[in-house]
């Protein structure tokens, strides 16, 4: 079980080195849907599941709550740096919600990266990370922006439009 984090909690200053997860296929957001923490940015929630939203760097920067160690996903872990939390890779299931863990500045080995951009929690080979197949819209942007929910589902080629990920710097 992921141990608790506070609600609120204030990040820390953003770190170099970050990137964005994003999915490759763009599929109905032109802007491309990244890995997103729910909340806005330096108020993010690292408490609550983890979903796709549209990504933050047409803006000029990296937004907090999207933003990963880059270095880190080589090593096996989705760290946020701002907020010190990595994604959990053990204890998931088919349909379970991608939560977050306190995980100090060393990260946490939770996940594979595979070549063809599949991302695996440790606990499962058989499953990747998966974006939502519904869209519903932000509460900002203009555009606004969309957003889609986040699990562990089984990989299969079906879905490989919605599990398919590359690094954004």
């Amino acid at each position: 079980m992921p141990a608790a984090i506070a609600i609120g909690m204030a990040p820390a200053a953003s770190a170099a080195g970050t990137s964005e997860i994003a999915l490759v296929t763009i599929l109905d957001e032109p802007r491309g849907y990244c890995v997103d923490m729910t909340g806005s940015k330096q108020s993010a929630q690292p408490s609550s599941p983890l979903q796709t939203h549209t990504c933050y760097d047409y803006e000029g920067s990296i937004a907090v709550d999207q933003a990963v160690t880059t270095s880190g996903v080589a090593k096996g872990s989705l760290r946020f740096p701002s907020f010190s939390v990595c994604v959990v890779g053990t204890g998931v299931s088919a349909g379970s919600n991608v939560t977050l863990t306190s995980c100090g500045a060393s990260g946490l080995k939770a996940i594979t990266m595979n070549k063809s951009g599949q991302i695996k929690p440790v606990a499962s080979g058989s499953l990747c990370l998966t974006a939502g197949t519904n869209t519903i819209q932000g509460d900002g942007g203009n555009p606004v922006h969309l957003k889609r929910g986040l699990t562990w589902e089984t990989c299969n080629a079906s879905a490989a439009t919605r599990q398919q990920w590359k690094l954004k710097s």
